[in-house]
Formats: structure tokens, C-alpha cells, sequence
């Protein structure tokens, strides 16, 4: 089975423009989240999908392989999809292009499940959600599981609630981390569906996947790397790539 990981990247950022391009030590950011890609076994290609010739050109320049893709996707699932159709793979990476520290053996973990499990056809990570801030935090992605780690929810809120407690670490309850592993044909499956209700309001678009009845895996990882969204973040990643 040949699987392959497509990183959607765009050039418009609210709070980073042109964050693909942002330079980490010498580096544009893109090529730091290739590079983590190449380390994942088992995958036969790493390619970054993007609407924009300046971050083709600067992946080009690396030695990676970009295709430009329209401008009109309203996700970037929607445009890993786009590429995938041209591929002969199985399995589908969807990795996003500001987590240059992702788990890979949560990835490689992540791929097996959705070539062993067809009742799955799609998986993703979540650790540890340990700090009541974070479970607080709407831009911190919440999934609750059941006792097979199949997810139940995702939220931006505050899941679940803690009626008689304060909040403590629970089984069960994970932050997520935005990679997701597809089977090929499901994810074409996955773009023909209707936005669902839920989807449209949390702005989450696996809730989609959940709505019309299938089931994403979460692969439990110890912990979430950082992702790269503000200039702060940066600096940050730039000390945390210096100790790799």
C-alpha cells in the first residue's frame, strides 16, 4: 500500500502573513515541516499543496515537491483531496504546515490503524490535556473518546463539563493535534459530503466526518508539539529547533 503526506500551505495569515515562509534558523518554516514529514516510515511522498508560486518556488528550491492547487478551496483538507485524486496511494497524511515538531511515531502509528481498521477509515492524534487554561482555551481543539479511543466530540469549549469539580486530568479527554490520516478513498468520500451544523458554528470541519455517521481513531501521543501562528511563536520554535 504507497502512502503518501500532502501539506496544505497558504500565504494569507491573519496573525502570521506568509507564515510558510517565515525563516526558523535559516529555514523557511515549510521546509522545516517537510523535512519532519521525511522522517515518518513508510511514507512513499511528501508534497506540499499550495494556491501560491512563492511558497512552490521556495519548496522547489529545497529540493521538495510542491503542486499548485486553485485558490477557491474553502479547507486545506479540501485541497489535499484535490491533489490525492492524482495519486496512486492508499493512505492519505493530511499535515499541517506550522507543526514542524509533530509526533512522527504517533503519525506511523496513525497509518497503521487506517490500513488494519476499516471501520475507521480515518485517525488523528490527541494528548494529554492536563492544564485547566488549556481546556479553557477556545483556540485549543478538545476531543473526548470512548473507551476505544474513538472520538465522541470535538470542541472548542470546555468538554466536558465538570459539574460538581474543578477540571482534572480525565481519561478520555485529549487536546487534539490537527494531523489526519485518511484512507484514500474516504477522503474523496469525505469532500462530497455536506457541511454539518456542528462543523459550520465550532468552525472543525472532522465534525463533518463524525455527523454523517464515521469513526476517527485517536492515536493517544505524550504530548503536543507547538504549533507556529503569531511572531511570539517564532521565537519559540526557534529555541525549541535548537535543541533537537
Amino acid at each position: 500500500m504507497r502512502c503518501v503526506v500532502i501539506i496544505p500551505a497558504r500565504y494569507g495569515s491573519t496573525r502570521l502573513p506568509g507564515k510558510p515562509l517565515v525563516r526558523i534558523q535559516q529555514k523557511p518554516l515549510i521546509q522545516w515541516v517537510y523535512e519532519r514529514a521525511a522522517q515518518i516510515q513508510g511514507v512513499d511522498a511528501v508534497m506540499v499543496a499550495t494556491d501560491d508560486t512563492r511558497i512552490a518556488e521556495a519548496v522547489q528550491a529545497f529540493g521538495g515537491q510542491a503542486v499548485l492547487t486553485s485558490n477557491t478551496f474553502a479547507s486545506g483538507t479540501e485541497r489535499v483531496a484535490w491533489v490525492a485524486r492524482e495519486l496512486e496511494a492508499d493512505v492519505v497524511v493530511n499535515l499541517q504546515g506550522d507543526e514542524p515538531l509533530v509526533d512522527v511515531n504517533g503519525v506511523v502509528q496513525a497509518i497503521e490503524t487506517v490500513r488494519g481498521d476499516t471501520d475507521a477509515p480515518v485517525a488523528t492524534l490527541g494528548c494529554p490535556l492536563r492544564e485547566e487554561a488549556l481546556w479553557r482555551d477556545p483556540n485549543v481543539v478538545k476531543v473526548v473518546t470512548d473507551r476505544h479511543n474513538r472520538a465522541l466530540l470535538f470542541s472548542r469549549s470546555p468538554l466536558p463539563f465538570f459539574r460538581d469539580e474543578s477540571f482534572y486530568p480525565l481519561k478520555g479527554v485529549y487536546q487534539h493535534v490537527g494531523v489526519y490520516v485518511f484512507q484514500a478513498d474516504f477522503l474523496q468520500t469525505y469532500v462530497s459530503l455536506p457541511p454539518s451544523p456542528l462543523e459550520t458554528v465550532e468552525k472543525l470541519e472532522q465534525l463533518r466526518i463524525l455527523w454523517h455517521g464515521y469513526a476517527i481513531q485517536v492515536i493517544p501521543v505524550a504530548s503536543c508539539a507547538p504549533g507556529v501562528d503569531t511572531p511570539e511563536d517564532v521565537q519559540k520554535m526557534e529555541k525549541l529547533l535548537t535543541k533537537q
